[in-house]
Parts: C-alpha cells; structure tokens; sequence
C-alpha cells in the first residue's frame, strides 16, 4: 500500500476470506503490479538462520575438563610414579622436534602454580560450557584438545632451543577460536560483513586482553591456539560430523584416552 501511494497509485486494502488484496482502479493495474513487482526484486526477503541445536551434558563435561587437570596437577606435585612429571611433560621445543610428539598433548594437562591452574581451569570451563552446548561435550573438547595439539606442535616448531612452556591456556584459546568461528556462522547470513565478522571480532578482542600477559606468557602459543580454533571451527562446520549421544560418548572417550596415551609415552620414554 505505501509503495502504490509514494507512486500516486490510489488503491485500498480489502480482506477476502482467507487473505489480503490490495484493490485499484483498472486503468492502474498494470503501473501497480510493475511498481510491486520491482519492490519485491529490490527488497527480497531476508533468509534467517535456523536456531542451533544445543546438546545437554556440557557442565558435566566442563567438570571433566577441571578434574582432569586437578588430577595432572596433584599427581605432578607429589611426583606420584616417581618421576618428575614437569620434566617429562613440559613443552620442550628442542625436545619436540627431536621426535617426542606427545609433549604437546601433556604439556596442556600440566601448570606452573595453582594461579595458573586456577585460571586455565576457571576460563576453560567458561568457553567450554558453550561450545558443548552447540556441538555436544564430546565433539567439543575433541575439537578443542586436536586444535590445541597443532597449536602447539606449530609452537614447538618456532620456539627456540632453551625455550619451554605448559598449561591448558593453549586450549582454552582454541575454545575461543572455535567460537568465534562459530559465531560467524550463527550471525552472519545476508547481514553484511560487519556484522558476519562480530564473532571473530570478538573474539580476537577476548585474545587481545586475556591472552598477551606479562613476559612470561607464550604470545605464540595463545595465538597459535587461536588461529587453530578458527580453522577447527571451520572444518566443523563442514564437515557435518554425527552429534547423536552414542558419538559424543565416543569422542569423549576417545579425547580421554589420546591424553593417557600421551602420558603412557612419556613414562615409557625414560624406561
């Protein structure tokens, strides 16, 4: 109606039964119908993203995550196995490139301190309660602990030769990667690039803030984690993987049992 009247159409609404028609005089029919019909082509409908589906489970595996590291943590202080747990662990670059592969999965479990712990664990939590809820606990912490494990294998391969680090901020920056990445997909159908890129932006300011610390932080790593995220959350997104109870059980068990496999090479390392 407004269109016709801003084009000097006289026309009027009318309600026939079971729907709306817009009425005018027959000598305007063929100026108005032109007039509607270039509306529509200039102003096609806005496709709206379907709603994600959430999956249950992802405070239980949020604790999962917690308890694994508190677990790492007491058996390292009490050197339990009788083995300095840090030293076999720590993410040694020169020691990585070597061929000990596996210090880039058990660096993640270990921590400096029970600050350190404590923020890992406590941030961690905080970006992973959400990604399991989109993509279910067991994918989730899959995706994360694989981006995390390049992460830090990329890291290995730039750090120099006296260099280490350890701790699960790596993960928690691939947690946050991957939700960025995944915000873009939630947001960003026929809105522009502004406003396709607000995940990522986001995020990346999450990074900037959390993730460049004092002189004692791995920059490198927390980026390489990052980046990982965003592009884990990109094959996510492609490859469509099975989300049903029974996969999310296999892929948490099987992140699970990646982590004791590490852990197993490590110790047979030194026998």
């Amino acid at each position: 109606m407004l269109v016709l009247e801003a084009r000097g159409i006289a026309a009027q609404l009318l309600f026939r039964g079971a729907y709306y028609a817009v009425e005018v005089a027959a000598a305007d029919a063929p100026r108005a119908r032109a007039e509607l019909e270039r509306y529509a082509a200039e102003n096609p409908p806005r496709r709206i993203a379907p709603a994600p589906r959430l999956h249950d489970g992802a405070i239980q595996g949020a604790l999962i995550y917690v308890l694994v590291l508190f677990l790492v943590a007491v058996a390292a202080s009490r050197q339990l196995l009788d083995h300095d747990w840090h030293a076999l662990g720590v993410l040694d670059g020169q020691r990585v490139r070597s061929g000990e592969w596996w210090r880039a999965l058990t660096a993640l479990t270990l921590h400096a301190d029970g600050a350190h712990l404590a923020a890992n664990a406590g941030f961690g939590a905080l970006f992973g309660v959400p990604l399991a809820r989109l993509y279910g606990a067991g994918l989730a912490w899959a995706a994360v602990l694989a981006a995390a494990f390049l992460a830090n294998l990329a890291d290995a391969a730039l750090m120099p030769a006296d260099s280490a680090a350890l701790g699960a901020s790596t993960a928690v920056f691939a947690a946050l990667g991957i939700l960025g990445s995944r915000g873009r997909a939630m947001f960003g159908v026929g809105r522009g690039r502004a406003y396709r890129a607000a995940g990522v932006v986001g995020a990346v300011v999450l990074l900037a803030f959390l993730g460049t610390g004092d002189a004692h932080t791995d920059i490198l790593g927390h980026a390489a984690g990052f980046l990982a995220g965003l592009l884990a959350g990109v094959a996510l997104a492609r490859l469509g993987l099975p989300g049903g109870a029974l996969a999310q059980r296999a892929y948490g068990t099987a992140t699970l049992a990646v982590l004791a496999l590490a852990w197993g090479l490590a110790f047979r390392h030194t026998a």
